[in-house]
């Protein structure tokens, strides 16, 4: 389906959700065990800017140790003036789970000036992908930032196809529908999977759902229809 090989993660964007109280979690599991009991369940989180952005380094380090080996965290950004050498001390604790960087502006302008200084300091962290406001239009030199740092967008999987052309990690958001069959997971993967590669490197496909209650069964199916439809490395 692809020039080059392409990994599928699933993720849900957080892990803390009240209505896993009852359903997931168990019962009598100390919020602080979320993360941990988590992880045993799927291989990957989008931690949501608003939770890293004061986060304390022990929480991180935390973090870290409740996770199983070879768990990724995804971190968000949506602040572009953030003190991005405290965000990256911070980051940086994460170490080898550390996997990508979404980049989610609140605002920006269609050249995307505003974002270039975000791009230098978390394109030298991680692998990044870029989220845009609703109904902005890049312009050339938009595209041109973007791809001087081998930066793709972010693929709304309820619009059209994406558009990726190349870049290492891209990020395909799963919103609107809470209740995703395993045909529309199917189709979901396979348009990501189709998308052409023009470099050498292996793509990493990020399948962000991003749902007031993700459904952990709907997120298991994902993960699983994934696994079935991605060629191994041999």
């Amino acid at each position: 389906m692809t020039k080059s090989h392409t990994d599928i993660i699933v993720a849900a964007r957080g892990w803390s959700y009240p209505d896993w109280n009852n359903s997931f979690y168990p019962d009598d599991l100390p919020e602080d065990w979320q993360l941990a009991y988590y992880s045993n369940e799927f291989r990957a989180v989008v931690v949501p800017a608003a939770e890293f952005a004061n986060v304390d380094p022990l929480e991180v380090e935390r973090w870290v140790e409740d996770v199983v080996e070879g768990f990724e965290f995804y971190l968000e950004v949506t602040d572009l003036f953030i003190d991005w050498a405290k965000f990256a001390q911070a980051a940086g604790l994460l170490r080898t789970h550390l996997k990508g960087i979404l980049l989610r502006p609140l605002t920006v302008d269609e050249d995307l000036a505003m974002i270039a200084p975000s791009l230098d300091a978390t394109t030298a962290l991680a692998p990044v992908c870029v989220l845009l406001p609703d109904n902005v239009t890049i312009s050339n030199n938009g595209k041109d930032l973007l791809a001087q740092h081998g930066v793709e967008l972010c693929w709304d999987t309820h619009e059209g196809k994406p558009g990726w052309r190349s870049g290492r990690f891209v990020v395909a958001r799963v919103t609107g529908n809470n209740h995703y069959t395993p045909r529309e997971w199917r189709e979901t993967i396979e348009a990501c999977l189709r998308c052409d590669n023009e470099s050498s490197d292996k793509r990493k496909v990020l399948l962000m759902v991003e749902h007031e209650s993700p459904e952990p069964d709907s997120l298991r199916a994902a993960m699983m229809i994934g696994d079935m439809l991605v060629i191994p490395d041999i």
